[in-house]
């Protein structure tokens, strides 16, 4: 989509195409206005083309009257982040981040401030939630009433979220953030990939659902003895693509690490055991 989706009062969706993990193919860029102020959030697109569809959206709106305050990138995986510096240039605005993400960019983007849990935009319309667990400096953007989030990757309409603990993944906090997204958002929840999610609190919910039930299957797959990652994998996603088990093995260590955490399963340093 390469055209300026409007997907909720003052907030808009320009879809580009980013290296994204597959079957997304595409990242959301939002702009959220206020009176006569908004932010660029999600400035994500590496590519050339994308870039100019972007830099012509942000010059559209500025000369409508409206000023740019910054643009806001909700944690520092690659597919999120890639016209940040291009916009910066552009524009002369600054580049907003958790701090957690400030430091993973550092060799790859300047940022210009921080986000945190508490910290607001427009005076208060719009709140900034810290959700760790895809990412450990990932942020949420909340209208102040709850009628829409911009969810960066806590969820997604195409596709699947990957928590990867070998990149500051948690799925415990992962877990725990999307159950206090479910209670704060009586909206429709955006997220960096697919559509608007109409039912949000419903979706959320059932992210958690599924991911408890999959790591009941992956307690199931070591309840019998020691299991090392390619036996637990064969046990607890018989149900997908072998194609995908790649992907699958850093889910399941995921789990693994909230399980060891929690006295439920033993590591060997090779091998996983169910205590």
């Amino acid at each position: 989509m390469t055209e300026i989706e409007s997907v909720c009062p003052g907030v808009e969706r320009l879809s580009l195409r980013t290296p994204t993990l597959l079957p997304a193919t595409e990242t959301n860029t939002y702009f959220v206005t206020h009176g006569d102020e908004f932010y660029v959030i999600e400035p994500a697109t590496p590519y050339e083309p994308e870039q100019a569809a972007l830099i012509g959206a942000i010059r559209e709106k500025i000369r409508s009257g409206l000023t740019l305050r910054g643009a806001i990138v909700t944690h520092h995986h690659g597919d999120h982040i890639g016209a940040a510096m291009r916009v910066r240039e552009a524009f002369s605005t600054p580049v907003i981040a958790h701090r957690e993400t400030r430091t993973r960019l550092r060799d790859r983007v300047t940022t210009d401030g921080e986000l945190d849990e508490g910290q607001t935009l427009f005076d208060g319309e719009v709140e900034v939630l810290h959700t760790p667990g895809h990412a450990r400096g990932h942020v949420c953007l909340r209208q102040r009433e709850g009628r829409w989030l911009v969810a960066g990757d806590m969820v997604a309409s195409v596709g699947t979220i990957l928590i990867d603990v070998e990149d500051g993944g948690d799925m415990a906090d992962y877990l725990a953030q999307l159950e206090r997204l479910a209670d704060a958002v009586e909206g429709v929840v955006l997220p960096a990939h697919g559509a608007p999610i109409e039912r949000g609190a419903e979706r959320l919910r059932h992210y958690v659902a599924h991911r408890l039930a999959r790591e009941a299957k992956v307690l199931a797959a070591v309840s019998d003895g020691w299991r090392t990652e390619d036996e637990l994998v064969a046990r607890a996603y018989d149900d997908t693509p072998r194609e995908v088990w790649p992907i699958a093995a850093r889910s399941a260590r995921a789990h693994l690490q909230k399980l060891v955490r929690e006295g439920r399963v033993a590591f060997d340093g090779a091998r996983w055991r169910a205590e």
